[in-house]
């Protein structure tokens, strides 16, 4: 079987196609892009691809079998549903959508085709460092994880982010260390207890909150503490540390190391490991291609996270803590 793929947006969608063109098996047909900027680039860049700013295009061809959504973010949930209509494999950038209405919409049309396959881009499985702690760490000896998405990049939140009315930073930011969490110990939590602020955003365009906090409760007496911290003056970063009972596993500006019986012990695996990121989507291809290929992220996986997302945006709202309801 061969793969042929469009890719819609051409920010991180550029990622997208290299790692797509990689297989041998696969390539990218078309790119749809809706700045003229950018699709002038494109065509000098892309000579033997098909640019355009119609996505039509690419649902009307019956030879596109897998769409790349790379668009913003209030786009994704319509561009998932023409997929399914017109029955093309998913990659789509987190989130998946920005309401749990969408959600479950979404879940209830991939229920009636099943052959489609969709997947969402969560890069931080592949990362070497994160794959190596995976290995080290037994979820039994965890009492307390601290997961911080540290977004350093405070000028993104002035563009569309700002204009998107459903745009959160749980479900554009914290998914990331969620989703972290929840594949490190493999588990999922039963609670989550939000606060969020807009202190140092609330004068400018972006309204909503461009800090939020989260203590999610996980079986096993696991207490986790996940921030969404866009608006720090540090650099973009996943800070992590795994409390257990005979160490700590730490990821930070500082370094990565575990903290053993007053020792320091650095951890020699890479981090951020950006070379590696395009290994998700090239899983996800070889599991269309091979139905023998083991997925490193299920399907299920991805709408449990989307619903602990929404689980955190309703305790913001209710300002409360809520049972995690998994569609």
């Amino acid at each position: 079987m061969e793969i042929k793929a469009a890719v819609i947006g051409s920010g991180i969608g550029e990622k997208h196609i290299q790692a797509i063109d990689e297989l041998k098996f696969s390539n990218v047909k078309i790119i749809c892009e809706t700045d003229p900027k950018k699709i002038k680039i494109l065509k000098k860049k892309y000579r033997n691809k098909v640019v355009t700013h119609r996505e039509n295009d690419i649902f009307k061809d019956s030879s596109i079998n897998l769409v790349s959504i790379a668009s913003y973010d209030d786009f994704h949930y319509k561009q998932i549903l023409k997929c399914i209509r017109y029955n093309k494999h998913i990659i789509v950038e987190k989130p998946m959508c920005l309401k749990l209405s969408q959600l479950k919409e979404i879940k209830k049309r991939l229920s009636k085709k099943k052959k489609i396959k969709l997947f969402s881009n969560l890069v931080l499985r592949v990362n070497n460092l994160f794959l190596d702690l995976k290995k080290k760490i037994k979820s039994k000896d965890i009492y307390f994880i601290e997961a911080d998405y540290i977004w350093g990049r405070k000028n993104k939140l002035f563009g569309w982010r700002a204009k998107t009315k459903n745009y959160s930073i749980t479900l554009g930011a914290g998914i990331h260390m969620i989703d972290l969490v929840n594949w490190l110990i493999d588990l999922k939590p039963m609670y989550a207890n939000a606060f969020g602020s807009n202190k140092m955003t609330k004068n400018t365009t972006f309204k909503k909150n461009s800090f939020n906090v989260v203590i999610l409760e996980y079986p096993k007496k696991i207490l986790t503490k996940i921030s969404s911290n866009c608006v720090a003056h540090y650099d973009h970063f996943h800070e992590l540390k795994i409390f257990t009972k005979n160490a700590t596993y730490i990821n930070n500006l500082q370094g990565k190391f575990i903290y053993k019986d007053k020792k320091v012990i650095p951890l020699t695996r890479n981090y951020p490991d950006k070379k590696n990121r395009k290994k998700l989507i090239q899983n996800f291809i070889e599991c269309i291609v091979k139905n023998s290929k083991k997925p490193i992220m299920q399907l299920k996986e991805q709408f449990d996270l989307m619903s602990i997302c929404f689980a955190i945006e309703e305790s913001l709202s209710k300002k409360r803590k809520v049972k995690i309801n998994y569609i």
